[in-house]
């Protein structure tokens, strides 16, 4: 427990009466059901009943109850002993579960030892990888093989590509595919996102991130290909402490790795936008889904990369729950993005139709997705908060309140192979639930309006959760 979270008044056993139950699998509604929530498991659906005896209740009339949501790309535990704010931002969102994706030796030890925190009201984690794939540790073929190997060993859930090359992402996406453990993360510029399909690649993040994705969907594909991408540069030699300096040198990239966009780069982003072919994004959209290849297209932190300077992010009234030295980080980065060449920063600015475009081709195509925020690190992506921002990008996308709500409870819990026991509600499943106030099948801004959360066993008011954030406004610590 931490200060912010206190244990809720209402646990273990009760009923949530007269609720519309959302199923998110069909797009259907069922009114006037009693949920009956037993040890963390829903126990029983039926329907309500006009007096309850022997039990606590929580009044669900006129409402709707929907799985908690997943944010499947985010970084709480890049610091562990410092995670208590940001958990507290995503109970008081209706953020039940996340996929950790950054890890280390160390954090899988903990988690197997059962060192990792977790106060009340934690989101679960649902997954983690080891080391991030760099040139510190994939330099090669033979090095990325023998640390996909090495993860395989610590407990790694899977393998995180982060800045790899051409031949290290191959080669560690072969060996992770012959140990039978998923790889994701980002895609080098100098990889064919065809080629990483048919290799198994399990999960593309930020939409590439970059103009891979968009070159494989240009009429210039090979124009654009031709022009070598701009390499991370980062030592591929270990002495003692480097752990340590690269640690802090990804730390201030990962802010906003767009101000590292060279004019080259914006260029060939703005011709691969200008290109864009119809027919060669279905055909790419058609082979993820043949392979399986999942995206978690993280919009609201593509937003806040390439618009770092914008209103809605400087003077965002929710920084008032993050620490202060963490907003001081993300302003000097925008500092540094303020400082590229009107050129690059209009291009990056344009890019944002295109990467709604994307999102919007894939999703229609049916291609699998996810929905995920980088929140943690990240410069003006706010924890639990920055899922809702994305639910509104994918809004603007073009994307239905029925596929916004999938992709962040069925589709995540497919995606973790829990679909039989998460991501519905429904008899036998996990009562990690929502509980709105609107029709979110009507207008997906009804995931805003969040009248109760159940977490773990315990069921947190509205009036409970704005007390959370008033405790976390009062002492802001999150990251």
């Amino acid at each position: 427990m931490t200060h912010y979270v206190t244990t809720p008044a209402i646990r273990d056993s009760f009923i949530i009466r007269d609720v519309t139950v959302v199923d998110v699998l069909g797009g259907t509604l069922v009114p006037h059901r009693d949920i009956r929530i037993t040890a963390g498991k829903i126990a029983l659906i039926d329907a309500a009943q006009d007096e309850v005896r022997d039990v606590e209740s929580v009044d669900g009339s006129g409402r709707f109850v929907v799985p908690g949501f997943i944010d499947g790309h985010a970084h709480a535990l890049n610091t562990p002993d410092d995670v208590a704010g940001a958990y507290a931002l995503m109970l008081a969102n209706g953020v039940v579960g996340f996929r950790q994706m950054s890890g280390s030796p160390a954090l899988l030890a903990d988690r197997a030892a059962g060192r990792l925190p977790a106060p009340t009201g934690a989101p679960e984690l649902l997954a983690t990888p080891g080391m991030l794939l760099t040139p510190m540790n994939a330099a090669t073929a033979e090095a990325a093989t023998d640390e996909v190997r090495a993860q395989h060993e610590q407990g790694a859930d899977f393998i995180k590509a982060g800045m790899t090359q051409h031949d290290g992402f191959l080669a560690a996406l072969t060996e992770a595919t012959r140990l039978g453990i998923p790889l994701a993360g980002h895609l080098p510029g100098d990889v064919d996102p065809r080629d990483a399909a048919h290799g198994g690649m399990r999960c593309i993040e930020h939409l590439g991130p970059g103009p891979t994705v968009f070159a494989a969907t240009s009429c210039c594909e090979a124009e654009i290909r031709a022009v070598p991408p701009k390499q991370i540069r980062i030592p591929g030699v270990k002495i003692p402490g480097m752990d340590r300096i690269v640690g802090k040198l990804i730390a201030r990239l990962v802010v906003n790795p767009a101000t590292r966009t060279s004019p080259t780069a914006a260029a060939e982003l703005t011709r691969a936008d200008d290109t864009f072919d119809a027919d060669k994004a279905a055909e790419l959209a058609a082979l993820f889904i043949e392979h399986e290849t999942w995206q978690c297209p993280t919009l609201i932190r593509l937003h806040t990369q390439q618009f770092p300077d914008a209103t809605e992010h400087q003077h965002d009234p929710r920084l008032k729950y993050i620490d202060a030295a963490e907003i001081k980080r993300w302003r000097k980065a925008t500092h540094r993005f303020d400082k590229l060449p009107e050129a690059t920063r209009a291009a990056l600015r344009d890019h944002w139709e295109a990467q709604l475009r994307m999102t919007k081709v894939f999703a229609e195509a049916g291609v699998p997705m996810i929905a995920g925020t980088d929140a943690n690190g990240a410069g003006w992506v706010i924890p639990g908060f920055a899922l809702h921002d994305e639910f509104d990008h994918l809004a603007s996308a073009g994307l239905t309140p029925l596929k916004i709500l999938q992709m962040a409870t069925s589709e995540p819990a497919r995606f973790f192979g829990r679909g039989d026991t998460h991501g519905r509600v429904a008899a036998g499943f996990n009562a990690d639930l929502v509980l709105l106030d609107r029709d979110p099948l009507i207008d997906h801004t009804a995931l805003h309006d969040v009248a109760g959360v159940v977490r773990d066993g315990g069921w947190w008011s509205r009036q409970d959760l704005d007390a959370v954030l008033a405790r976390l406004e009062a002492d802001p610590t999150a990251r």
